[in-house]
């Protein structure tokens, strides 16, 4: 085996005489996320950044809480190791210029006792370039492109960013997710357009959505022929109180569910969604769901402010609190294979208003 590249944290430089031997010594460094990961030799490092349009010295993510710089050599080191190609590079370098947006605040999901994960929305003509794939099974294995530029973030936050296991990572629980939560959407089959262009991007461009994300909750309803009795399905589960939050929200419709809204349009679905996910606030007091905010925080207002009260006062079973403070909080797409009603709701990570959405062109 080649020379290990010696300028990601952590790395020792090294010759080993066969591909096991090399894969042991990540092990034992550290340098894993818990499965095997490609050695970095320089060679394979040089090649994976040649993907992209950075030098090695350029920070493509600034964490600012801790004052931490990623650059893309380190980016390209964990891109090796997660075994991406380097025409995934554009893509990645665009997920970490994205976490780096100061409103993302990428500190707080990545320690949260949550267990958050980056899921990256890959959108345009690059998806389809890049083998990303949104049809059956996206969220699952068996697709490269998905798995190892979703991989390839985990690995610089537990390598750049220190959020391993029992360090900066507090995960209670932690979901499989977090390996790797990258897809695209079923554009094919969608009666809307494509979420870059819902932003205002044209046809022709590129763009990666962030989203910090809690583990994805099946939406099933195989019976519902119309679109109101099955968005009362979606509405009914992103209100359950396990995970009902102030924050937003992401759903994928499956195919077979999307074809049953397709006279609608996605913010007529967006509006519904919001106006009927909902708990009355005698609920929420009754079961402490919202705690008392002394700091005056921003997540709590209107209807979630009052819920900090616990006392149950006349009236309160009959005021409805929202999740999210506007349909604009939730995010609508869809994905997965033509065969099977069931859809994908993912809420936030945190118990307050969380990390908004961030959209960050891809330049290939």
């Amino acid at each position: 085996m080649g020379k290990f590249a010696t300028a990601h944290p952590g790395a020792r430089a090294g010759f080993f005489s066969n591909a096991l031997s090399a894969v042991e010594a990540m092990y034992d460094a550290g340098l894993t996320d818990g499965l095997p990961v490609v050695p970095p030799t320089e060679d394979l490092v040089s090649e994976m950044l040649s993907g992209g349009q950075w030098r090695a010295e350029d920070n493509l993510l600034i964490e600012t809480t801790r004052d931490t710089e990623v650059t893309a050599y380190q980016a390209a080191v964990c891109a090796v190791m997660a075994g991406a190609r380097p025409e995934y590079f554009p893509v990645i370098g665009a997920t970490l210029q994205a976490m780096s947006d100061r409103s993302f605040f990428l500190h707080a999901p990545t320690t949260s006792t949550g267990g958050a994960t980056i899921m990256i929305v890959v959108s345009g003509p690059i998806a389809s370039e890049l083998g990303i794939h949104g049809k059956e099974n996206l969220f699952g294995p068996g697709f490269r492109a998905n798995a190892t530029i979703g991989r390839t973030i985990r690995l610089v936050q537990m390598q750049c960013l220190n959020a391993l296991p029992g360090a900066l990572d507090k995960s209670t629980q932690g979901w499989p997710g977090k390996f790797s939560l990258c897809f695209t959407e079923h554009n094919e089959i969608s009666p809307w357009e494509p979420i870059h262009q819902a932003m205002g991007y044209d046809a022709n461009q590129s763009t990666v959505t962030i989203f910090a994300a809690e583990s994805g909750h099946n939406i099933c309803n195989h019976g519902a022929s119309n679109p109101e009795p099955l968005l009362a399905t979606f509405a009914d589960a992103m209100a359950a109180l396990g995970s009902f939050s102030p924050g937003r929200s992401v759903v994928v419709f499956a195919p077979e569910h999307a074809a049953k809204l397709a006279k609608l349009s996605r913010r007529e679905v967006q509006d519904f969604l919001f106006e009927h996910a909902v708990r009355d606030l005698a609920t929420l007091k009754r079961t402490d769901k919202i705690e008392n905010d002394p700091n005056g925080k921003d997540d709590w207002q209107g209807e979630w402010a009052a819920a900090g009260d616990t006392t149950i006062y006349p009236g309160d079973d009959e005021i409805m609190v929202h999740r999210g403070w506007s349909a604009d909080d939730i995010m609508v797409l869809v994905g997965g294979g033509l065969a099977g009603g069931h859809s994908m709701f993912f809420p936030s990570w945190s118990r307050g208003r969380s990390s908004p959405f961030v959209t960050q062109e891809v330049h290939s």
